[in-house]
C-alpha cells in the first residue's frame, strides 16, 4: 500500500483495511478528513508536510443525534502514522470500537431522557398558557414553545432540568406563566415545606394570568382562586386525606383532585396543576 500524499487518501486507506462499511469523505483539507463506520464517525487528522513519519490521529466525532456527557473520560482516539495504516486500523477495531460500543449505548438511554424531559415540559408549558403550539429540532433535547405573547427556545440539560437560551416576549399574554414554569425547570424552586396551600394558590393564579387572584382562607389551609370577572364563582383549592384538590365554590360540591404531583414537586409544578383544572373547570362551564 503506497504512502499517502494527504488525510482523505489515509482515510480512504483505512476504510479499505476495516472493511465492508467504512468510508471516507474530505474536508477541503489536506490534512483533515472524515471515516465513517457503521453508527460511528472519526476525525482522521495529520501535520503537514506528510511523510511516511508524520504522525497521524483518529478520534471520535461526536454524533448530533446523541447527548453527549459534559464530561468523560473517554476520549476515543488512537494514534500512528501515515506510513502504517494497518497498524491504526488494528487500533480501531481493538480500541476504539470496543469502547464505542460501550459508551454509545449509555449515549442513546441518555439521549431518550433527554428527549422525554423536553416534551413533558413542553407539553406542560403549553396546555399552562393555551394555545401554544410546541416544534422539535433534529437536535435531541430541544424545543420551540410559540404561544400568543412570545416565543422560547428549550434544552433539556443533562442534570434533568430545563433551560432556555432565547426568550421573546411581544406581550404579557402567558409570559408569567413560561417563566414561572421555566424556573421550576431550572432547578430554582423554592423548599416545598415552605409554602402552604395558599401559596400554591396564588402560584395558580399567577400562571391563570390577568384577572386572576388567591384569597388565602382565614381558618384553614386552603384558597379561593377567582378571576375578577366571575364575582363569588371562584374556585376552592384545599386538602382532603392528604390530597389536593380544586372544587368549584357556589356550583357543585363535586372535587377535582391533583394527579401526577406529589408533596416533593416545586411550588410552580403544583401551581400549573392546580391552574389546569381551574381552566378545564371553567372551559366545561
Amino acid at each position: 500500500m503506497p504512502v499517502a500524499r494527504y488525510a482523505l487518501q489515509y482515510a480512504v486507506q483505512l476504510a479499505h483495511l476495516l472493511g465492508s462499511g467504512w468510508s471516507a469523505s474530505g474536508c477541503d483539507s489536506s490534512t483533515f478528513a472524515v471515516l465513517d463506520g457503521p453508527g460511528i464517525e472519526l476525525a482522521v487528522s495529520t501535520t503537514s508536510p506528510i511523510r511516511s513519519r508524520t504522525k497521524v490521529r483518529v478520534q471520535i466525532r461526536s454524533r448530533g443525534d446523541l447527548v453527549w456527557r459534559r464530561r468523560t473520560d473517554f476520549d476515543g482516539q488512537v494514534s500512528g502514522t501515515i506510513g502504517d495504516p494497518a497498524a491504526v486500523a488494528d487500533a480501531i477495531r481493538t480500541e476504539i470500537l470496543p469502547a464505542w460500543k460501550k459508551l454509545v449505548t449509555e449515549l442513546e438511554a441518555r439521549t431518550v431522557q433527554t428527549r422525554s424531559t423536553v416534551r413533558e415540559f413542553a407539553a406542560l408549558a403549553a396546555e399552562v398558557v393555551g394555545g401554544a403550539s410546541v416544534t422539535y429540532g433534529s437536535r435531541p433535547g430541544v424545543a420551540d414553545i410559540r404561544w400568543n405573547g412570545g416565543h422560547a427556545v428549550l434544552w433539556a440539560g443533562d442534570d434533568g432540568h430545563i433551560s432556555s437560551p432565547s426568550i421573546e416576549i411581544t406581550s404579557a399574554h402567558g409570559a408569567a406563566a413560561v417563566l414561572a414554569l421555566l424556573r421550576t425547570a431550572a432547578g430554582l424552586v423554592q423548599d416545598p415545606a415552605r409554602f402552604s396551600v395558599s401559596d400554591i394558590g396564588s402560584a395558580a393564579a399567577r400562571l391563570l394570568g390577568d384577572g386572576w387572584s388567591a384569597e388565602p382562607w382565614e381558618w384553614h389551609d386552603g384558597a379561593c382562586i377567582e378571576h375578577r370577572d366571575d364575582v363569588g364563582g371562584g374556585y376552592n383549592l384545599a386538602v382532603q386525606d392528604g390530597h389536593l384538590y380544586v372544587s368549584a365554590n357556589l356550583r357543585d360540591e363535586s372535587r377535582t383532585f391533583l394527579t401526577g404531583v406529589s408533596a416533593s414537586d416545586s411550588l410552580e409544578t403544583l401551581g400549573a396543576s392546580a391552574a389546569a383544572i381551574v381552566r378545564s373547570i371553567r372551559d366545561d362551564h
